[in-house]
């Protein structure tokens, strides 16, 4: 199954979205991760001010090496230092919610939800 990905800035509200679909492989994270980065770096000074949504409801299951790619990633001294705000997943399924938690392992405060417009009304909020 192919990765479906996007990347949206919405500079009004300082927000990335983030959307990805299908099985996403190791190399797959990296190079979203990469991407990421760029479009956190387009804010600039505003860097850190920012928020990110992951909307991950279309990925059925993430390999255990995807998650220990990310959680590397998240504990990344270099990483931290663009990290957003807050940070918001969407799941789409009980084992990527619980692969989500993993990653809370390395950042405590990211919001798990299974619907979108909670997501986001909890990062505005």
């Amino acid at each position: 199954m192919e990765v479906e990905q996007s990347i949206r800035v919405d500079r009004a509200h300082k927000l990335i979205e983030v959307r990805i679909g299908g099985f996403v492989t190791p190399e797959d994270a990296s190079w979203l991760g990469e991407q990421v980065r760029e479009a956190v770096r387009s804010f600039g000074d505003d860097i850190g001010q920012h928020l990110t949504l992951y909307d991950t409801s279309d990925v059925p299951v993430v390999p255990p090496a995807t998650i220990e790619l990310l959680q590397q990633t998240f504990a990344n001294p270099t990483v931290r230092q663009i990290w957003a705000r807050k940070i918001a997943f969407v799941v789409g399924t009980a084992l990527t919610r619980l692969q989500a938690q993993r990653l809370r392992e390395v950042r405590p405060d990211i919001g798990i939800f299974d619907d979108r417009k909670s997501a986001i009304d909890w990062l505005l909020n």
